[in-house]
């Protein structure tokens, strides 16, 4: 029972990193590569794709846990 919402707890995180990583694009690209601004778009690019893969992750999960 509590196995199955495993998969539900790792989405909402996934999802939160991704909102933080989206949000403060530069606090999380590496130091040196801080000002090249190719950098910092990729990674706000990354963070939004971990938001919808962690919601999608968390409602397939919860549609199965709910069948």
């Amino acid at each position: 029972m509590l196995y199955d919402l495993i998969p539900v707890f790792l989405g909402i995180i996934i999802a939160g990193l991704g909102a933080f990583m989206a949000l403060f694009p530069r606090i999380s690209t590496k130091k040196e590569r801080r000002d090249d601004p190719n950098a910092v778009a990729k990674n706000r690019i990354s963070g939004i794709v971990m938001i919808i893969l962690g919601i999608l992750l968390a409602v397939f999960r919860i549609i199965l846990f709910l069948r």
